[in-house]
């Protein structure tokens, strides 16, 4: 799809509403077991300045930082003079899988670590699906798993080995413990599941 800059501010502008209600300021805990039934886990962290990396948009000057460009989304004062188009392309590719990403558990029924194989494009660890994934890199100051990018693409495509994620958790950052629950997988035998013992406390599913 040919996107206008209007277009795209409109895009994301109802999406960072959604991100700011589901997933800024938040962590997120993905159990997963891989074709062994070997159970791992894996957290992502979302801050406000992460979001704009979603987005495929650029700052159009200097000054504009990723934090203005989200606080400028949420107030609907985001302009077309703010924002240009990635040169790569990518841009109406991201705008197009946003709505698809950008909710509680990502849409994600799969991780895995990113294979490198794909031209032009850096990232760490995916989850995703089908449709479009995420990708995540290591934040070196904080440690934590951080989304930079959006892909339009089977996730299956670019990962070395991709694991299912059977149960998605979330908390606020600073709590402690994950209490929420958002997501759990079908057809899982939760009786042969052994959570890792950091999580050891979270309540399995009820079958």
């Amino acid at each position: 799809m040919n996107y206008s800059k209007d277009d795209a501010i409109r895009i994301v502008t109802k999406y960072s509403e959604i991100y700011e209600k589901e997933l800024n300021g938040r962590n997120l805990l993905f159990l997963c077991v891989d074709k062994h039934k070997a159970v791992s886990y894996i957290e992502f962290a979302f801050h406000d300045y992460n979001y704009m990396h979603l987005t495929g948009l650029k700052p159009a000057y200097d000054g504009l930082t990723a934090t203005d460009f989200y606080r400028r989304c949420l107030g609907h004062k985001l302009s077309t003079d703010d924002l240009v188009f990635a040169p790569d392309g990518t841009t109406p590719m991201k705008l197009d899988v946003l709505p698809f990403v950008i909710c509680r558990n990502l849409s994600a029924n799969m991780v895995g670590d990113f294979n490198s194989f794909h031209p032009k494009l850096y990232t760490e660890k995916v989850a995703g699906g089908t449709k479009a994934y995420i990708g995540f890199v290591k934040d070196v100051l904080s440690g934590e798993y951080v989304p930079n990018t959006v892909v339009k693409e089977d996730i299956r495509k670019n990962v070395t080995d991709y694991k299912r994620v059977i149960a998605v958790y979330r908390k606020n950052q600073g709590e402690k413990k994950y209490t929420e629950r958002i997501y759990i997988a079908g057809k899982v035998d939760w009786s042969r599941i052994q959570y890792p013992e950091e999580y050891s406390y979270l309540p399995k599913p009820e079958k």
